[in-house]
């Protein structure tokens, strides 16, 4: 199970917290797809390949499946990586080290959800913490990511989308403020290859603009690069 970050502020005060501990260690130790669903089934596939070479293989749609269908279990799948990046970050990103969510000196990010619709600034333990924990109530909820056969309906697409580039802003803080401390404790394999799954399955699917990526545009056209495909970006 994952520990909440530790936040504290400059004089000692702790961060203002979302959620009690305990409702925060229930929210990641649920499982927001059950496993005897073929979604789940589908992400355990997907998931299989991360550390392989057929990384961009895997995330195409595979003959006769539905789309929907395909793109929720990688999502569950990504969903699942970027929760093992913001425990690596416990301890290493705090309060004091990132009063602000960002992805290097000059790009901030705040949070808004349905509760806080005006956009919020926060450090980035408490908004990676706000994440996982509204990643997890989406990804559980059968009205947006049903399991019983029907259809997924068409707000799932906003999901993912809004998904996506939330999970690419823990990739970008990661990479541009923790890298060094990453590759010093011989993670930083591990997040390429997440983010490199992350990527090839954006591109395919063409989730993201240019302008979501921006802050590791470089690094994700290298990525691309490697595998002969230039990508598709959202419109």
């Amino acid at each position: 199970p994952f520990s909440p970050p530790a936040c504290v502020r400059p004089g000692g005060a702790m961060c203002e917290t979302i959620q009690t501990e305990k409702t925060w260690l229930r929210s990641l130790t649920g499982q927001p797809v059950p496993a005897h669903t073929g979604i789940y089934k589908l992400h355990l596939q997907a998931k299989a390949t991360i550390g392989s070479a057929e990384v961009r293989e895997s995330v195409k749609l595979p003959p006769g499946l539905d789309r929907d269908e395909w793109i929720a279990a990688q999502v569950v799948t990504i969903h699942e990586a970027v929760m093992q990046v913001i425990h690596v970050l416990d301890g290493v990103c705090t309060c004091d080290s990132c009063p602000r969510m960002n992805a290097g000196k000059h790009v901030h990010y705040s949070w808004a959800d349905e509760r806080t619709p005006a956009p919020l600034a926060l450090a980035a333990p408490e908004y990676m913490q706000r994440l996982a924990i509204w990643a997890e109530t989406k990804l559980a909820d059968r009205n947006i990511l049903p399991v019983d056969g029907s259809p997924i309906p068409p707000e799932f697409q906003d999901l993912v989308y809004t998904l996506c580039k939330r999970y690419f802003r823990v990739y970008a803080h990661a990479y541009l403020s923790h890298f060094e401390t990453i590759r010093d404790h011989g993670a930083e394999g591990h997040l390429n290859c997440c983010y490199k799954h992350f990527a090839f399955f954006v591109s395919e699917f063409g989730l993201l603009t240019k302008g979501d990526m921006q802050p590791l545009w470089e690094l994700t056209k290298a990525f691309l690069a490697q595998d002969g495909c230039e990508g598709r970006a959202r419109q």
